[in-house]
């Protein structure tokens, strides 16, 4: 200001000491003057992200969830520093859970330089009684079910369900606590079944039209399982599961082409295991759109030193990658490697209808797998809080046996036979079965509701030339 005062008295000085201006003579055209340089300047900086501190926390709009339940899955207390990306964070963690029809998360200045977190959600109905129903090539049923996903407002799970179908038919209980003592990290689970299974082995090969059913055998089973884990650093996932079950083999079906028993029968036999899992886990379900990455590396024993009978090993990589498009389109990949040593008949690997779409339940058995899944789901339209959306799939899979033995006879530890193999049975590459079906579905999602409603599914078999129909209404609670 200064500078500028003082420059403007020394031209208003050297003014008044002018000489009178000569006279008035013909201007001189004005002279164009050089336009000014250009200058690349950068765009400015991004302004960083605003820092508060937290004050308090403060949970509305609960009816049954407890708002310390609300405050654990947000993972933020009074004290911590909360910037504008952790409250987007801290949204979808609590969307996440499932346990919610809408959250919004919000700050509310305390006067004190800090900030009180708000955490306003509103709860879905939280449990369901529901008949069950699935159709597919080679199991029919249905049942009941009775699910509660926010037992005594604290998140944890219960699902009980009774299912008869052509195929399997039995009792499950379950019991999970994704938060337990209060800390979402960690994770507890217990189940039981009672089951009775009807096995079908079907004649080798993908592209039969009308695949051939050559033994039938009837396994019965119960079994108890628990399951713990941990999530550190909300990415990478470690834990072990421990399972006992009971096998009880029946003699085949006589009127079938093979009447050698595929597992011995006699006494019950204790099958138990311990599997151990660690894995990278970004999934986050929100709504009918799942994002994030899975990707799980597992090893499960089965011999005396863990209480078993059997003696066996099993190995497993999973792929899951959910991405989103367009805000409620979503590609959904999953892939799987799994291959076993020495694997009794009811721990062989299986895939068909659900698992493989465009064939029978459980065509298609061996010792080894591999498959990979793409589905593309996208909206259709939406009445109130009832979703439709349209799914495009494709299921791909390869299943064979390694080796067989030359007698083509398995035994468990003390002799027994627990695997006779089919008499067409051939082991390596060179046999295996490669099997790949296409289709279109729809999905039904109620948005009030934790659990899906009704997926419907035709896919054409790409190796037989043959379309077939899956429908499921309400879900599988295992």
């Amino acid at each position: 200001m200064a500078l500028v005062l003082g420059l403007g008295a020394s031209l208003a000085g050297a003014q008044e000491a002018a000489p009178p201006p000569p006279p008035e003579t013909e201007a001189a055209p004005p002279r164009e003057l050089p336009p000014p340089p250009t200058l690349d300047v950068p765009p400015p900086a991004p302004e960083p992200s605003r820092s508060v501190v937290v004050s308090e926390v403060v949970v509305l709009g609960t009816e049954k969830t407890l708002p310390g339940t609300v405050e654990a899955y947000s993972r933020i207390d009074a004290g911590d520093t909360l910037t504008d990306e952790d409250l987007t964070r801290v949204e979808r963690r609590l969307l996440a859970t499932g346990l919610f029809q809408e959250v919004k998360v919000s700050t509310q200045p305390t006067g004190d330089g800090r900030v009180r977190l708000v955490l306003q959600v509103e709860d879905k109905a939280s449990w369901v009684v529901a008949p069950t129903f699935s159709v597919s090539n080679g199991n029919i049923g249905g049942g009941v079910l009775y699910a509660e996903s926010n037992l005594w407002g604290r998140s944890k799970k219960f699902a009980t369900a009774l299912q008869i179908s052509t195929a399997e038919s039995g009792l499950f209980v379950g019991f999970l606590d994704p938060n337990l003592f209060g800390w979402p990290p960690l994770r507890l689970s217990l189940e039981g079944q009672l089951r009775s299974d009807r096995v079908e082995e079907f004649r080798p090969g993908a592209s039969q039209e009308v695949p051939e059913v050559v033994r039938r055998t009837r396994l019965n089973s119960a079994s108890a399982a628990g399951e713990l884990s941990a999530m550190i650093a909300e990415r990478v996932r470690v834990g072990a599961r421990y399972r006992v079950m009971l096998i009880d083999a029946q003699e085949p079906s006589q009127d079938m082409p093979v009447t050698e028993p595929a597992f011995e029968p006699g006494s019950a036999q204790r099958d138990t295991s311990l599997r151990l899992m660690v894995g990278v886990d970004t999934r986050q379900n929100l709504h009918a759109v799942m994002e994030g990455l899975n990707i799980e590396g597992s090893l499960e024993l089965s011999n005396p030193g863990v209480g078993s009978h059997f003696r066996y090993r099993r190995f497993g990589l999973l792929y899951r990658h959910g991405v989103r498009f367009f805000e409620e389109h979503n590609l959904v990949l999953r892939g799987e490697t799994v291959t076993g040593t020495d694997l009794p008949f009811h721990q062989e690997f299986v895939a068909g209808a659900n698992s493989l779409r465009g064939f029978l339940y459980r065509q298609f058995r061996g010792d080894t797998r591999l498959s990979f899944t793409a589905e593309y789901h996208f909206p259709l339209f939406t009445i109130r809080s009832l979703s439709f959306r349209g799914v495009g799939f494709s299921d791909t899979g390869l299943l064979m046996w390694r080796s067989l033995p030359e007698d083509r006879l398995l035994r468990d530890i003390n002799g027994r036979v627990v695997r006779g193999y089919l008499p067409e049975s051939e082991g390596g590459l060179g046999n295996a079965t490669v099997a790949q079906g296409v289709g279109v579905g729809l999905r039904l999602f109620l948005r009030s509701v934790v659990l899906p409603l009704v997926g419907v599914d035709v896919a054409y078999g790409v190796n037989s030339g043959e379309f077939r129909f899956y429908l499921v209404a309400g879900v599988n609670p295992s």
